[in-house]
């Protein structure tokens, strides 16, 4: 006849086994699951590639727009650098003739 404490560790063995079997069936079912999920449809990458599309034609915009005010910056810095140069000439001239 089993003593107490042999049914005690018998028990104790058999829920052990029972949550690690019940984990492992949770991990394995939900990644099936997961793994059942349809992927995506053509529509979707259609959809995908249109907004890649977009995106790349918004950022030749961009950097044409960035091309364009480098421009506009370069003839502030030489129209500044013209009057610059006509106040300094303009202040010669204001000291040549009294």
């Amino acid at each position: 006849m089993p003593n107490k404490n042999q049914e005690v560790l018998k028990m104790a063995k058999l829920k052990n086994l029972f949550f690690i079997l019940l984990t492992v069936a949770t991990l394995g079912g939900s990644t099936f699951l997961v793994g059942c999920g349809g992927g995506v449809d053509e529509e979707q990458i259609q959809q995908l590639n249109d907004l890649k599309a977009a995106v790349d034609a918004l950022q030749s915009q961009v950097n044409a727009k960035n091309d364009e005010k480098s421009g506009l910056q370069k003839q502030i810095a030489d129209q500044e650098a013209k009057i610059k140069e006509w106040q300094g000439m303009a202040d010669q001239m204001r000291k040549n003739c009294p």
